[in-house]
């Protein structure tokens, strides 16, 4: 995040030192490593919601791919069953059609 290197954290220190004193030092950096510490678990929460929306909404998409994929299967399939249907009907109606001939031809 931030490019911080041993020679800016030696220079912070001496600054810190100087300008807040000894006595005081110590006590400023623990209030400094807890804040530091609570705005890093905050940020780890953050990031967690925002993986866990990202993996929720491509979960919503595979979901619909998987529905529209059955939806069109079952589609075809019932467009398949009503032409074997058809067909059943077609034949039934053919051999209904030749047996009147052929009782008629007696």
């Amino acid at each position: 995040m931030f490019d911080i290197g041993f020679l800016e954290l030696c220079l912070i220190a001496v600054v810190s030192l100087l300008v807040i004193g000894p006595e005081k030092l110590p006590r400023v950096a623990r209030t400094v490593g807890l804040w530091t510490g609570k705005a890093r678990g905050m940020i780890r929460t953050v990031k967690y919601d925002i993986d866990e929306q990202v993996r929720m909404e491509e979960m919503k998409e595979s979901l619909q791919k998987s529905a529209d994929a059955v939806k069109n299967e079952f589609t075809e399939s019932i467009g398949d069953a009503e032409g074997a249907i058809q067909d059943i009907k077609q034949g039934v109606n053919e051999a209904d059609s030749s047996s009147e001939k052929t009782e008629s031809n007696k």
